[in-house]
């Protein structure tokens, strides 16, 4: 793991731990190598700083939008801190996808979030059928994770009427399941479930 990377998501972590009481339970299911998918729901533009900063000791690279770059200069920094790059979220091109597939075979972890946008809905936004495929194109396990609260004000988290969640779930793999349309849709309909089951899980403050 780079300095950089380490430092970046040490800060996060402690800054979101001391002020607002983030917490972070399922790390034991992280692979310690080898690679890897985060797959988790996404309600805030914080959740892949905050997913990044749970995950702890893996270098993972996520995906983001380019509108997020040009939000202020230290916003952009620890964007290119956490390995962020800008993509197409709705359609991304063959080359962010061939990135994506290169990154994975050198045994680096990705963040990705399947609904592609934030989620302003009270339901989970239909899930793209391309973290599934990349699975099974590269033949990793996904890790199924959920974050909850982030979308809650700063305010209400540091007086604690909301805490930062982050659960991460037992690895899924692929074994056994066809590379085709068929099996793409059940590893990614699986993924939701599972997405979908450690958010109810975690209990409301």
């Amino acid at each position: 793991m780079r300095l950089r990377y380490r430092i970046g998501t040490r800060f996060i972590y402690w800054i979101w731990r001391i002020l607002f009481g983030f917490q972070v339970e399922g790390r034991e299911h992280i692979p310690k190598k080898g690679g890897m998918i985060i797959a988790s729901n996404h309600l805030s533009n914080f959740d892949p700083l905050l997913v990044g900063a749970a995950v702890w000791n893996r270098e993972c690279y996520f995906f983001a939008k380019s509108e997020l770059f040009i939000i202020n200069k230290f916003y952009t920094w620890i964007m290119k801190t956490f390995n962020a790059h800008s993509v197409d979220t709705k359609k991304p091109s063959k080359e962010t996808l061939k990135y994506m597939y290169d990154l994975i075979n050198k045994g680096l972890g990705l963040i990705l979030f399947p609904e592609g946008t934030r989620n302003r809905e009270k339901h989970f936004l239909k899930f793209n059928a391309g973290v599934g495929w990349l699975a099974l194109r590269c033949g990793v396990p996904v890790i199924p994770t959920t974050i909850k609260y982030s979308n809650t004000s700063l305010v209400s988290q540091v007086f604690r009427k909301s805490k930062v969640r982050v659960k991460f779930g037992s690895p899924i793999t692929t074994n056994g399941i066809k590379a085709n349309k068929e099996g793409r849709e059940l590893i990614t309909q699986e993924i939701e479930s599972k997405i979908k089951e450690l958010y109810e899980s975690i209990s409301d403050i």
